[in-house]
Protein backbone atom coordinates (compact mmCIF):
# COMPACT_ATOMS: atom_id res chain seq x y z
CA UNK A 1 0.00 0.00 0.00
CA UNK A 2 3.00 2.09 -0.48
CA UNK A 3 1.80 5.35 -2.06
CA UNK A 4 4.63 7.48 -1.49
CA UNK A 5 7.15 8.11 -4.17
CA UNK A 6 10.23 6.72 -3.51
CA UNK A 7 12.40 8.99 -1.04
CA UNK A 8 15.29 10.16 -3.99
CA UNK A 9 16.10 13.40 -5.48
CA UNK A 10 15.31 14.04 -9.35
CA UNK A 11 19.01 13.70 -10.51
CA UNK A 12 19.39 10.62 -8.55
CA UNK A 13 16.59 8.56 -9.15
CA UNK A 14 17.14 9.58 -12.94
CA UNK A 15 21.14 7.96 -12.73
CA UNK A 16 19.38 4.98 -11.17
CA UNK A 17 16.59 4.81 -13.52
CA UNK A 18 19.24 5.12 -16.22
CA UNK A 19 21.45 2.36 -14.75
CA UNK A 20 18.84 -0.04 -13.93
CA UNK A 21 17.72 0.64 -17.85
CA UNK A 22 21.16 -0.19 -19.67
CA UNK A 23 22.11 -3.35 -17.47
CA UNK A 24 18.43 -5.07 -18.62
CA UNK A 25 18.93 -3.87 -21.81
CA UNK A 26 21.78 -6.16 -22.04
CA UNK A 27 20.24 -9.04 -20.68
CA UNK A 28 21.73 -12.36 -21.19
CA UNK A 29 18.97 -14.60 -20.30
CA UNK A 30 20.14 -17.26 -18.61
CA UNK A 31 16.51 -19.77 -17.42
CA UNK A 32 12.84 -19.34 -18.52
CA UNK A 33 10.53 -16.44 -16.94
CA UNK A 34 8.46 -17.90 -13.93
CA UNK A 35 5.26 -18.37 -14.51
CA UNK A 36 2.57 -15.38 -13.16
CA UNK A 37 -0.14 -16.56 -10.83
CA UNK A 38 -3.44 -17.48 -12.47
CA UNK A 39 -6.22 -14.32 -12.38
CA UNK A 40 -3.35 -11.54 -13.40
CA UNK A 41 -5.04 -9.40 -16.36
CA UNK A 42 -3.09 -8.46 -19.14
CA UNK A 43 -0.99 -5.19 -18.28
CA UNK A 44 -2.36 -1.52 -18.99
CA UNK A 45 -0.30 1.94 -19.95
CA UNK A 46 -1.17 4.25 -17.54
CA UNK A 47 0.67 7.42 -19.05
CA UNK A 48 -1.03 8.48 -21.83
CA UNK A 49 -2.34 10.97 -24.44
CA UNK A 50 -5.80 13.00 -23.57
CA UNK A 51 -6.73 10.59 -26.42
CA UNK A 52 -5.44 7.56 -25.78
CA UNK A 53 -1.63 8.61 -27.74
CA UNK A 54 0.79 7.09 -26.92
CA UNK A 55 2.79 9.81 -25.07
CA UNK A 56 5.48 12.00 -26.29
CA UNK A 57 7.84 11.87 -23.44
CA UNK A 58 9.11 9.84 -20.78
CA UNK A 59 7.17 8.88 -17.32
CA UNK A 60 7.82 7.69 -13.80
CA UNK A 61 5.27 6.21 -11.38
CA UNK A 62 4.96 7.34 -7.47
CA UNK A 63 1.87 6.01 -6.01
CA UNK A 64 -1.53 4.81 -6.29
CA UNK A 65 -4.83 5.43 -4.39
CA UNK A 66 -6.23 2.42 -1.80
CA UNK A 67 -8.71 1.65 -3.84
CA UNK A 68 -6.69 1.27 -6.91
CA UNK A 69 -8.83 4.43 -9.05
CA UNK A 70 -5.89 7.18 -9.17
CA UNK A 71 -2.35 6.87 -10.36
CA UNK A 72 0.17 9.67 -9.29
CA UNK A 73 3.10 9.97 -11.81
CA UNK A 74 5.28 11.81 -12.83
CA UNK A 75 6.04 13.17 -17.00
CA UNK A 76 7.62 14.72 -19.22
CA UNK A 77 5.51 14.45 -22.23
CA UNK A 78 3.26 17.54 -23.33
CA UNK A 79 0.14 15.58 -24.80
CA UNK A 80 -1.30 14.10 -21.57
CA UNK A 81 -4.07 17.02 -21.90
CA UNK A 82 -6.25 18.08 -24.24
CA UNK A 83 -4.92 21.33 -25.46
CA UNK A 84 -1.24 22.75 -25.49
CA UNK A 85 0.44 24.38 -22.62
CA UNK A 86 1.55 21.24 -21.08
CA UNK A 87 4.74 22.08 -18.68
CA UNK A 88 8.12 20.52 -19.43
CA UNK A 89 8.05 18.02 -16.52
CA UNK A 90 4.93 18.00 -14.30
CA UNK A 91 3.11 15.46 -11.88
CA UNK A 92 -0.10 13.94 -13.03
CA UNK A 93 -3.07 12.24 -11.52
CA UNK A 94 -5.11 9.54 -13.75
CA UNK A 95 -8.46 7.98 -13.12
CA UNK A 96 -8.09 4.56 -14.12
CA UNK A 97 -11.88 3.85 -14.16
CA UNK A 98 -12.19 7.35 -16.02
CA UNK A 99 -8.84 7.64 -18.14
CA UNK A 100 -8.57 11.24 -17.16
CA UNK A 101 -5.71 13.13 -16.29
CA UNK A 102 -4.93 16.18 -14.59
CA UNK A 103 -2.10 18.36 -14.00
CA UNK A 104 -1.30 18.59 -9.93
CA UNK A 105 1.64 20.05 -9.66
CA UNK A 106 0.55 23.78 -9.24
CA UNK A 107 1.28 26.44 -7.16
CA UNK A 108 -1.18 28.23 -4.57
CA UNK A 109 -2.05 30.93 -7.43
CA UNK A 110 -2.69 27.72 -9.94
CA UNK A 111 0.15 28.21 -11.90
CA UNK A 112 2.05 25.27 -13.10
CA UNK A 113 5.43 24.54 -10.55
CA UNK A 114 8.62 24.24 -12.29
CA UNK A 115 12.04 22.61 -10.63
CA UNK A 116 10.15 19.50 -9.21
CA UNK A 117 11.44 17.27 -6.87
CA UNK A 118 11.56 13.90 -7.51
CA UNK A 119 9.27 12.88 -4.77
CA UNK A 120 5.74 13.53 -4.21
CA UNK A 121 3.18 10.96 -2.38
CA UNK A 122 -1.19 10.95 -2.67
CA UNK A 123 -3.46 9.89 -0.26
CA UNK A 124 -5.88 7.13 0.38
CA UNK A 125 -8.74 8.12 -1.03
CA UNK A 126 -6.82 10.32 -4.07
CA UNK A 127 -7.88 13.70 -3.01
CA UNK A 128 -4.31 14.74 -1.24
CA UNK A 129 -1.33 15.14 -3.22
CA UNK A 130 2.30 16.03 -1.31
CA UNK A 131 5.07 17.28 -3.67
CA UNK A 132 7.79 19.90 -3.58
CA UNK A 133 9.15 22.32 -6.31
CA UNK A 134 9.81 26.02 -6.70
CA UNK A 135 7.17 28.73 -7.20
CA UNK A 136 8.22 32.22 -6.87
CA UNK A 137 11.49 31.58 -7.04
CA UNK A 138 10.88 29.57 -3.58
CA UNK A 139 11.65 26.38 -3.34
CA UNK A 140 9.24 24.66 -0.56
CA UNK A 141 7.09 21.25 -0.23
CA UNK A 142 3.26 21.92 -1.19
CA UNK A 143 0.35 19.69 -0.23
CA UNK A 144 -2.76 19.85 -3.17
CA UNK A 145 -6.11 19.31 -2.45
CA UNK A 146 -8.08 18.31 -5.83
CA UNK A 147 -11.49 18.14 -4.56
CA UNK A 148 -10.97 22.12 -3.11
CA UNK A 149 -8.49 22.58 -6.22
CA UNK A 150 -6.38 24.38 -3.95
CA UNK A 151 -2.55 24.24 -3.68
CA UNK A 152 -0.89 25.17 -0.11
CA UNK A 153 2.56 25.75 0.50
CA UNK A 154 3.74 23.82 3.68
CA UNK A 155 7.33 24.49 4.05
CA UNK A 156 9.74 26.64 2.47
CA UNK A 157 13.39 25.34 2.06
CA UNK A 158 12.01 21.87 2.72
CA UNK A 159 11.87 18.45 0.09
CA UNK A 160 11.27 14.83 -0.25
CA UNK A 161 8.08 15.08 1.31
CA UNK A 162 5.81 11.48 2.25
CA UNK A 163 2.10 11.53 3.05
CA UNK A 164 -0.19 9.40 5.69
CA UNK A 165 -3.17 7.68 4.04
CA UNK A 166 -5.55 10.18 5.61
CA UNK A 167 -3.97 13.25 4.16
CA UNK A 168 -2.96 14.32 7.34
CA UNK A 169 0.64 13.82 8.13
CA UNK A 170 3.79 15.06 6.00
CA UNK A 171 6.96 13.87 6.69
CA UNK A 172 9.98 15.90 4.91
CA UNK A 173 13.43 16.97 4.98
CA UNK A 174 14.50 20.66 5.55
CA UNK A 175 18.18 22.04 6.11
CA UNK A 176 16.82 25.05 7.89
CA UNK A 177 17.63 25.49 11.36
CA UNK A 178 14.26 27.38 12.55
CA UNK A 179 11.78 24.72 11.13
CA UNK A 180 11.00 24.10 14.38
CA UNK A 181 11.54 27.47 16.55
CA UNK A 182 13.97 25.63 19.39
CA UNK A 183 14.54 22.54 18.32
CA UNK A 184 18.06 20.79 18.52
CA UNK A 185 19.55 21.26 14.84
CA UNK A 186 22.98 22.02 13.68
CA UNK A 187 22.52 24.49 11.69
CA UNK A 188 22.38 23.79 7.36
CA UNK A 189 22.28 19.84 7.90
CA UNK A 190 19.66 18.34 6.67
CA UNK A 191 16.65 16.92 9.32
CA UNK A 192 13.44 14.83 8.99
CA UNK A 193 10.46 16.83 10.53
CA UNK A 194 6.89 16.24 10.36
CA UNK A 195 4.04 18.54 10.15
CA UNK A 196 0.09 17.71 11.08
CA UNK A 197 -1.95 19.51 8.36
CA UNK A 198 -4.68 20.08 10.88
CA UNK A 199 -2.84 21.45 14.36
CA UNK A 200 -0.09 23.02 12.24
CA UNK A 201 2.64 21.14 14.95
CA UNK A 202 5.89 20.49 13.25
CA UNK A 203 8.06 18.25 14.80
CA UNK A 204 11.38 17.11 14.78
CA UNK A 205 11.94 13.88 13.67
CA UNK A 206 15.56 13.34 13.44
CA UNK A 207 17.08 13.91 17.11
CA UNK A 208 19.99 12.25 19.12
CA UNK A 209 19.02 9.59 21.54
CA UNK A 210 19.96 12.22 24.35
CA UNK A 211 17.60 15.00 23.16
CA UNK A 212 20.79 16.77 21.34
CA UNK A 213 21.43 17.68 17.72
CA UNK A 214 21.56 14.74 14.93
CA UNK A 215 25.51 14.98 14.88
CA UNK A 216 24.83 13.88 10.99
CA UNK A 217 22.72 14.54 8.13
CA UNK A 218 19.16 12.81 7.87
CA UNK A 219 16.88 12.45 4.64
CA UNK A 220 14.65 10.36 2.82
CA UNK A 221 12.11 10.28 4.83
CA UNK A 222 8.90 8.31 4.67
CA UNK A 223 6.18 8.02 6.57
CA UNK A 224 3.93 4.82 7.28
CA UNK A 225 0.06 4.46 6.09
CA UNK A 226 -1.31 5.30 9.69
CA UNK A 227 0.93 8.05 10.26
CA UNK A 228 2.51 6.60 13.27
CA UNK A 229 6.47 5.49 11.93
CA UNK A 230 8.66 7.82 10.43
CA UNK A 231 11.56 5.72 8.37
CA UNK A 232 14.74 7.84 7.02
CA UNK A 233 18.28 7.71 6.58
CA UNK A 234 21.04 9.21 8.10
CA UNK A 235 24.99 9.77 8.59
CA UNK A 236 24.45 10.72 12.31
CA UNK A 237 25.71 8.45 14.92
CA UNK A 238 23.89 9.50 18.22
CA UNK A 239 20.07 8.36 16.90
CA UNK A 240 20.04 5.93 19.24
CA UNK A 241 22.04 4.75 22.18
CA UNK A 242 25.65 3.22 21.04
CA UNK A 243 26.09 -0.74 21.45
CA UNK A 244 29.33 -2.33 22.04
CA UNK A 245 30.97 -2.99 18.55
CA UNK A 246 29.16 -0.61 16.77
CA UNK A 247 30.75 0.37 13.65
CA UNK A 248 29.97 3.55 11.25
CA UNK A 249 31.88 1.71 8.63
CA UNK A 250 28.86 2.14 6.02
CA UNK A 251 30.92 0.97 2.81
CA UNK A 252 31.66 4.27 1.47
CA UNK A 253 29.42 7.45 0.78
CA UNK A 254 26.53 5.65 -0.86
CA UNK A 255 25.24 4.02 2.17
CA UNK A 256 23.76 4.77 4.82
CA UNK A 257 22.14 3.80 7.81
CA UNK A 258 17.86 3.44 7.94
CA UNK A 259 16.12 3.99 10.90
CA UNK A 260 12.37 4.28 12.48
CA UNK A 261 10.91 6.44 14.55
CA UNK A 262 7.84 5.65 16.76
CA UNK A 263 6.18 8.98 17.28
CA UNK A 264 3.45 8.36 19.78
CA UNK A 265 6.46 6.35 21.83
CA UNK A 266 8.98 8.63 20.64
CA UNK A 267 11.41 5.96 19.98
CA UNK A 268 13.99 5.49 16.98
CA UNK A 269 15.30 1.93 16.21
CA UNK A 270 17.53 0.96 13.43
CA UNK A 271 15.42 -0.47 10.37
CA UNK A 272 18.01 -1.49 8.15
CA UNK A 273 19.27 -5.03 9.90
CA UNK A 274 21.90 -7.02 8.52
CA UNK A 275 20.80 -11.21 8.60
CA UNK A 276 22.97 -11.05 11.52
CA UNK A 277 20.67 -8.25 13.28
CA UNK A 278 23.48 -5.51 13.40
CA UNK A 279 23.17 -2.38 11.76
CA UNK A 280 23.69 -2.75 7.75
CA UNK A 281 25.12 -0.30 5.07
CA UNK A 282 22.14 0.39 3.35
CA UNK A 283 20.59 1.82 -0.22
CA UNK A 284 19.54 5.39 1.19
CA UNK A 285 15.74 4.31 0.09
CA UNK A 286 13.66 2.43 2.59
CA UNK A 287 10.03 0.95 2.56
CA UNK A 288 7.78 0.96 5.14
CA UNK A 289 4.47 -1.36 5.53
CA UNK A 290 0.89 0.08 6.21
CA UNK A 291 1.04 -0.33 10.08
CA UNK A 292 5.23 0.77 9.90
CA UNK A 293 5.61 -3.03 11.51
CA UNK A 294 8.10 -4.45 8.59
CA UNK A 295 10.61 -2.51 6.58
CA UNK A 296 11.80 -3.31 3.36
CA UNK A 297 15.43 -2.08 2.13
CA UNK A 298 18.72 -2.88 -0.11
CA UNK A 299 21.94 -3.62 1.97
CA UNK A 300 25.31 -3.43 -0.44
CA UNK A 301 26.53 -6.56 -1.30
CA UNK A 302 29.66 -7.64 -3.25
CA UNK A 303 29.98 -6.30 -6.80
CA UNK A 304 28.76 -8.34 -9.78
CA UNK A 305 31.48 -9.89 -11.34
CA UNK A 306 32.17 -7.11 -14.15
CA UNK A 307 32.38 -4.49 -11.10
CA UNK A 308 28.94 -2.97 -10.89
CA UNK A 309 28.08 -2.56 -7.29
CA UNK A 310 24.99 -4.31 -6.15
CA UNK A 311 22.18 -4.05 -3.08
CA UNK A 312 20.23 -7.06 -2.05
CA UNK A 313 16.89 -6.60 -0.85
CA UNK A 314 16.28 -7.53 2.63
CA UNK A 315 12.38 -7.06 5.33
CA UNK A 316 13.12 -6.25 8.94
CA UNK A 317 10.35 -6.94 11.50
CA UNK A 318 10.50 -3.98 13.57
CA UNK A 319 8.97 -5.73 16.72
CA UNK A 320 10.58 -8.65 16.64
CA UNK A 321 14.00 -7.61 14.61
CA UNK A 322 13.85 -10.80 12.58
CA UNK A 323 15.73 -10.32 9.18
CA UNK A 324 14.51 -12.20 5.62
CA UNK A 325 15.73 -12.14 2.63
CA UNK A 326 13.83 -11.60 -0.84
CA UNK A 327 15.11 -13.44 -3.37
CA UNK A 328 13.78 -15.05 -6.36
CA UNK A 329 16.12 -18.20 -6.00
CA UNK A 330 16.06 -21.34 -3.48
CA UNK A 331 19.44 -21.46 -4.34
CA UNK A 332 21.60 -20.14 -1.52
CA UNK A 333 24.55 -19.47 -3.14
CA UNK A 334 22.72 -17.49 -6.42
CA UNK A 335 24.05 -14.18 -7.02
CA UNK A 336 20.71 -11.61 -6.47
CA UNK A 337 20.19 -8.28 -6.35
CA UNK A 338 17.22 -5.47 -6.19
CA UNK A 339 15.82 -1.92 -6.43
CA UNK A 340 15.30 -1.11 -2.82
CA UNK A 341 11.73 0.87 -4.24
CA UNK A 342 8.89 -2.09 -2.59
CA UNK A 343 5.60 -1.86 -1.38
CA UNK A 344 3.74 -4.26 1.38
CA UNK A 345 0.18 -4.87 1.16
CA UNK A 346 -2.07 -3.67 4.13
CA UNK A 347 -2.59 -6.79 5.60
CA UNK A 348 1.00 -7.45 5.90
CA UNK A 349 0.68 -10.71 3.60
CA UNK A 350 2.22 -9.10 0.51
CA UNK A 351 5.50 -7.64 -0.17
CA UNK A 352 6.13 -6.74 -4.35
CA UNK A 353 9.17 -5.63 -4.90
CA UNK A 354 11.92 -5.45 -8.44
CA UNK A 355 15.08 -7.24 -8.80
CA UNK A 356 16.13 -11.17 -9.69
CA UNK A 357 18.85 -13.92 -9.08
CA UNK A 358 20.94 -15.61 -11.03
CA UNK A 359 22.08 -19.51 -10.20
CA UNK A 360 25.10 -18.84 -12.63
CA UNK A 361 28.11 -16.42 -12.88
CA UNK A 362 25.82 -13.29 -13.95
CA UNK A 363 28.03 -9.73 -15.11
CA UNK A 364 26.69 -6.50 -14.22
CA UNK A 365 25.06 -6.56 -17.97
CA UNK A 366 23.36 -9.04 -17.60
CA UNK A 367 21.42 -8.18 -14.30
CA UNK A 368 17.86 -8.07 -15.10
CA UNK A 369 15.18 -6.30 -12.96
CA UNK A 370 11.39 -8.15 -13.11
CA UNK A 371 8.51 -7.34 -10.93
CA UNK A 372 8.03 -9.59 -8.17
CA UNK A 373 5.28 -10.30 -5.32
CA UNK A 374 6.23 -12.46 -1.99
CA UNK A 375 3.52 -14.40 0.14
CA UNK A 376 5.19 -13.50 3.83
CA UNK A 377 2.73 -16.05 4.98
CA UNK A 378 3.80 -19.21 2.64
CA UNK A 379 7.16 -17.51 1.16
CA UNK A 380 6.06 -18.01 -1.91
CA UNK A 381 7.31 -15.92 -5.06
CA UNK A 382 5.20 -15.12 -8.08
CA UNK A 383 6.28 -12.68 -11.26
CA UNK A 384 4.58 -10.47 -12.78
CA UNK A 385 6.08 -8.40 -15.46
CA UNK A 386 6.18 -10.43 -18.61
CA UNK A 387 5.81 -9.53 -21.66
CA UNK A 388 2.33 -9.54 -23.61
CA UNK A 389 3.18 -12.29 -25.32
CA UNK A 390 4.07 -14.39 -22.50
CA UNK A 391 7.96 -13.85 -23.17
CA UNK A 392 10.51 -11.97 -21.01
CA UNK A 393 10.39 -7.74 -21.21
CA UNK A 394 12.98 -6.47 -23.11
CA UNK A 395 13.67 -3.72 -20.32
CA UNK A 396 13.27 -3.23 -16.46
CA UNK A 397 10.44 -2.70 -13.96
CA UNK A 398 10.95 -1.10 -10.96
CA UNK A 399 9.25 0.71 -8.36
CA UNK A 400 6.13 -0.72 -6.98
CA UNK A 401 3.52 0.53 -5.30
CA UNK A 402 -0.02 -1.43 -4.46
CA UNK A 403 -3.42 -0.85 -3.54
CA UNK A 404 -4.60 -1.74 -0.05
CA UNK A 405 -5.70 -5.43 -1.07
CA UNK A 406 -2.61 -6.12 -3.16
CA UNK A 407 -5.01 -6.81 -6.09
CA UNK A 408 -3.29 -3.96 -8.60
CA UNK A 409 -0.03 -2.81 -8.81
CA UNK A 410 1.77 0.47 -10.61
CA UNK A 411 5.08 0.07 -11.82
CA UNK A 412 7.22 2.20 -14.00
CA UNK A 413 9.45 0.08 -16.81
CA UNK A 414 11.73 0.99 -19.88
CA UNK A 415 10.20 -2.26 -21.60
CA UNK A 416 8.72 -1.38 -25.17
CA UNK A 417 6.86 -5.13 -25.09
CA UNK A 418 4.66 -4.77 -22.46
CA UNK A 419 1.51 -3.81 -23.90
CA UNK A 420 0.81 -4.61 -27.42
CA UNK A 421 1.48 -1.58 -29.25
CA UNK A 422 3.26 -0.04 -26.47
CA UNK A 423 6.80 2.69 -27.21
CA UNK A 424 8.04 2.09 -30.17
CA UNK A 425 11.77 2.57 -28.58
CA UNK A 426 13.18 1.77 -25.33
CA UNK A 427 11.90 4.90 -22.87
CA UNK A 428 10.08 4.92 -19.13
CA UNK A 429 6.66 4.62 -18.71
CA UNK A 430 4.21 3.84 -15.93
CA UNK A 431 2.04 0.72 -16.00
CA UNK A 432 -0.67 -1.14 -14.22
CA UNK A 433 -1.40 -5.06 -13.56
CA UNK A 434 -4.78 -6.00 -11.84
CA UNK A 435 -6.24 -9.59 -10.90
CA UNK A 436 -8.84 -10.14 -13.30
CA UNK A 437 -12.24 -11.68 -12.30
CA UNK A 438 -11.82 -11.43 -8.36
Amino acid sequence: MNRTGRRTRRGTRAARAAWVLAVAAAVAVTAAPAQAAPGWAPTVQVDLGADGALPDGQSLGLGISGNGRYALFSSSATNLLPGTGAPAFGLYVRDLRTGRSELVSRAEDGTPVTNLGDTAGISADGRYIAFAGEANGEFGVYVRDRVKDRTRLLSTGSFQPSISADGRLIAFMSHRADTVPGAPVTPDTRNVYVTDRVTGATRLVSVGADGQAADGPSENPTISADGRTVGYGSKATNLVPAAPGDSTDLLGPRYTTLYATDLRRGTTVVAGLAPDGTPGAADRDLTLSPDGRFAVYGLGALPLPGGKSRTELFLSDLRTGRVESLRTSANPDAICWGSPGAAVTADDRWVYFSGGCSDTIIRASQARYDLYRRDLRTGRTEFLSPAADGTWQDGAATDPFVTDNGRTVLFSSGSTNLVHGGPGAIAWHVYARSLGGR
